[in-house]
């Protein structure tokens, strides 16, 4: 008889095909290795400590499955399973996802309130059933994060990846804030040991109704429910529609119930019509949530971009029923233009109590009004670098800066919230880069790119990478088109400093 593990409990078990870690040049990362780390670096960010993340390093498909393995699924919360074709073909794979699911019947549940204990992440897509095993049917209820998406005009697929160019990297980047999110949250929800460094949720929040969307629009979607994640909001569907029609309304009416806010986003192409029912689901979403917008009041949201052309009679047909019908237009508002006014809408929209009045002006981060003559720079480290940043900390405050640095102890929503307050009040961002890596970097510049949908109203232009000590070939030739890059060393030089300090000046109306 097998003795109950007495290991600690993991946070995350990482399954996958051993042949997707494959690298494909000589002295390239595997894939696997390379998601497992980027994604252990933004948990820590969230958590405040290290995640305990494993998987299986050693073995081959050839080997004997590891009871070890099995063994200790009892002492893990989540399952990550890394889908590709070989993946949903694989035998062990699929034994290790059985092997879960037994275990966690026993330890809680497969699921945690609306969240599933296993998260898909779609690296490759599969075709149909990929042979119909077990993982065909778990998958089919999950919600995934892909990896990838479609070129509209070959049809080609495109994987994520750090070594595809600029933009695949943004993309990757993207996902993972995604899918570390919401780890963060099912974490949270499952209490026990982790409950203490997993962020509180935003007692503000609200529930939105975000309609799923075609393949065109996909990227866009993901996007606003990334800003209305972080904002604390619950995001619906949480799952896969339903492919048969009355399945689908019974799913999606519920939903609405539960929701303040309806967001639909119409592009080019009707959609998918699910079996035994007349209208996509793009449609019937929207006529469902038409009727609630009658009977209760729910306000809707419409987008449509202005070169709208549709792919279908049909579907032109439905936009001009948007654009001319009656039914559920007294809460609905229809935007059309560029699709960042959605998310300022929602946004405003999901607002339950203003933090200040035309009297009374909102307060900083800094404790301080906006416009009381303070020069800010909000001086981005990683925690390791904390002692390593003072210098820079002391030479700014000396020259007559308002400086705030990332906060690293206490209450992780607190910490987000200062974080954001400072990107959307500060007049300059300066990130250090010590010993942190160059992931590391690369996410707080995309926090930047971010701050708009934090409140902030005017643009940054004081914004630089700081590369302090220690010195490397790789730091040496760092570079981004995002921002300054200054060369620092051992002590301060107040001539590189200077470009940065005057765009700070500039930036709050006045001169460094």
């Amino acid at each position: 008889m097998t003795q109950p593990s007495t290991e600690p409990l993991n946070d995350i078990f990482i399954s996958y095909a051993h042949v997707d870690n494959e690298s494909l040049t000589e002295g390239q990362k595997g894939w696997i290795s390379q998601f497992h780390r980027t994604l252990e670096i933004r948990l820590r960010q969230l958590l405040g400590e290290n995640p305990r993340i494993w998987r299986d390093m050693k073995l081959s498909g050839t080997d004997i499955f590891d009871e070890k393995i099995v063994n200790a699924f009892g002492n893990t919360r989540l399952m990550i399973s890394i889908v590709s074709p070989r993946y949903v073909n694989s035998e062990w794979c699929n034994r290790e996802l059985n092997e879960f699911c037994d275990k966690a019947e026993n330890s809680g549940g497969i699921r945690v309130g609306e969240k599933a204990r296993i998260i898909k992440v779609v690296k490759t897509p599969v075709e149909g059933d990929a042979g119909g095993g077990s993982a065909h049917n778990i998958f089919n209820s999950l919600l995934g994060f892909e990896f990838f998406d479609v070129d509209p005009e070959t049809g080609r697929v495109r994987e994520y990846n750090e070594e595809f160019g600029h933009e695949a990297k943004r993309n990757y980047l993207e996902r993972v804030y995604d899918l570390a999110h919401e780890i963060t949250g099912i974490l949270k929800e499952m209490g026990g040991g982790q409950a203490a460094h997993t962020p509180a949720v935003n007692d503000a929040g609200r529930v939105v109704y975000l309609a799923d969307v075609t393949s065109d629009l996909k990227g866009e979607r993901d996007r606003i429910r990334r800003e209305l994640l972080e904002r604390g909001h619950t995001v619906l569907p949480d799952r896969p529609l339903p492919l048969e029609a009355d399945e689908a309304r019974e799913l999606i009416s519920d939903f609405l119930g539960k929701s303040h806010l309806a967001i639909h986003l119409i592009g080019n192409r009707y959609g998918i019509v699910p079996e035994g029912g007349d209208l996509s689901l793009v449609e019937l979403q929207s006529s469902l949530s038409a009727k609630k917008g009658e009977q209760d009041g729910l306000h809707r949201l419409i987008w449509m971009a202005t070169d709208n052309d549709p792919d279908s009679d049909r579907h032109a047909t439905f936009i001009q029923a948007l654009q001319n019908s009656s039914e559920g237009m007294a809460t609905t508002e229809l935007l059309v233009g560029q699709i960042e006014e959605v998310k300022n809408q929602a946004i405003k929209r999901l607002v339950v109590e203003e933090k200040s009045t035309e009297a009374e002006p909102e307060t900083l981060a800094l404790g301080q009004t906006e416009e009381d003559g303070e020069k800010r720079i909000y001086l981005i480290c990683d925690q390791q670098d904390e002692e390593a940043v003072e210098s820079l900390e002391d030479y700014l405050y000396d020259q007559g800066y308002e400086v705030k640095i990332p906060q690293f102890d206490g209450d992780e929503d607190a910490f987000v919230q200062a974080h954001q307050d400072n990107l959307k009040f500060c007049d300059g961002v300066l990130i250090f880069f010590g010993e942190a890596s160059g992931q590391w970097v690369e996410m707080k510049l995309m926090d930047l790119l971010k701050a708009p949908g934090y409140g902030r109203t005017k643009p940054l232009t004081a914004k630089a990478v700081y590369v302090g000590p220690p010195d490397n070939r790789r730091k040496s030739r760092f570079r981004t088109r995002t921002a300054d890059v200054i060369l620092g060393g051992e002590s301060i030089n107040p001539d590189m400093l200077r470009p940065f300090l005057d765009k700070v000046g500039q930036a709050k109306g006045g001169t460094a």
